[in-house]
């Protein structure tokens, strides 16, 4: 049974099912969803559109604990209410750290449920507020141009492309590279606030409060700006992050995110609720080790998130031609962006100035268009439930 307000059921048996199920009928208007087992990449779409999500985990096995946190992570802000059968007080002290609303240890019936069901469903985002969908740029290695990168894709879904039906998209950025980070000096920003005053006042921060921190810039985009000064990455935790990503998507059709290339407890949480991980390296030996390093740590993490690959300053047309196959074949992936080294790049930023607005034919600007077109058009597939192989074909 399932309805506009409803709750998804994960991995549950038939006991759980049956106890949800008669839950939600001592509930007004709510229905109910039972997910299949397919992996986190597809639960995500059917995770976004709950209003709350049970999820059953078998404390017996082997990664379940684990399995769960990753769920969590990304339930973006959905409450997710942890059947634990026969947990103990340390595996549900674990599942609450790792972002349980409520843990429930059986047995499950649907009087046990209720109270947490309702709850859940008190707290629960408003059906149809905005949930837009999130980028995170990860650097392959040290010089890539990935910031370079982010800002001008940024600006250019925020402008839109009337002549090829492309829509303007609300689009904020987060820079979160907090020791090193400089898109602000890269639009010739001078901002009052930046993430300083948000870590000041975190019991504070809401996503009215985000904006106001926020500062605009011509191209239509607004910046999170990194702190003036250098702050202990520590200063962050995967709750405050996560926190800011989901004020963010909340506000914005769409946000991207420029992470620091040292990976922080918070790295992997943000990377999990991200909707697409572009990762942008260089044509080189270093790039690609620095890329096959960065997809190793996403395996291994099981972050099941779809991954744009771009290389960046390719040197004249025989390396556009062959480094992104060479490279695309020892990483086993497709190259989805192939962008040029260009002295229109250089001049851009000494001005203060994006290339695509600066030097809009230029042979860097010509590249990024396309690459901004798949972003955009690789999240609209993804949101209307496309796998990832669907959407890159």
């Amino acid at each position: 049974m399932k309805s506009d307000r409803h709750v998804l059921v994960v991995g549950a048996d038939a006991e759980l099912i049956a106890a949800v199920g008669g839950a939600v009928r001592g509930l007004r208007k709510v229905g109910f969803e039972v997910a299949g087992g397919d992996g986190v990449r597809s639960l995500s779409a059917k995770m976004s559109a709950a209003a709350a999500v049970v999820a059953e985990v078998d404390v017996h096995a082997d990664g379940a604990l684990e399995g769960f946190q990753r769920l969590a992570w990304t339930a973006r802000d959905r409450r997710v209410i942890a059947a634990a059968r026969d947990a103990t007080g340390e595996q549900v002290r674990f599942l609450f750290r790792a972002g349980a609303a409520d843990v429930l240890t059986g047995p499950f019936t649907p009087e046990t449920l209720r109270p947490s069901l309702t709850d859940a469903l008190q707290s629960a985002p408003e059906v149809g507020a905005m949930n837009g969908g999130v980028i995170s740029v990860v650097k392959g290695c040290g010089g890539a141009g990935a910031t370079t990168v982010a800002l001008n894709i940024a600006a250019l879904l925020a402008r839109g492309d009337e002549r090829r039906a492309r829509p303007s998209r609300s689009t904020g950025v987060l820079d979160l590279d907090i020791q090193a980070g400089d898109a602000a000096l890269a639009l010739d920003l001078q901002p009052r606030s930046t993430m300083v005053d948000l870590l000041r006042a975190q019991q504070r921060v809401d996503a009215r409060f985000v904006e106001g921190v926020m500062c605009d810039h011509a191209s239509g985009l607004k910046l999170l700006a990194a702190p003036p000064t250098v702050v202990p990455l520590d200063a962050v935790t995967g709750e405050f992050a996560l926190d800011l990503v989901e004020h963010s998507a909340s506000m914005f059709e769409r946000t991207i995110i420029d992470l620091p290339s040292a990976w922080t407890d918070w790295t992997l949480p943000v990377l999990s609720r991200s909707d697409l991980i572009v990762l942008v390296t260089a044509p080189t030996v270093a790039g690609a080790m620095g890329a096959r390093r960065v997809l190793d740590a996403l395996a291994e993490a099981v972050v099941e998130r779809p991954v744009m690959l771009v290389l960046n300053k390719l040197v004249g047309l025989i390396d556009a031609f062959e480094k992104p196959a060479r490279i695309g074949k020892s990483l086993e992936m497709g190259v989805d962006a192939a962008l040029a080294l260009d002295p229109a790049a250089v001049k851009a930023s000494d001005r203060g100035e994006l290339v695509v607005e600066a030097f809009p034919n230029s042979r860097l600007a010509k590249d990024l268009r396309p690459a901004a077109a798949k972003i955009d058009a690789r999240l609209e597939a993804l949101s209307s439930g496309l796998a990832f192989t669907e959407v890159a074909a």
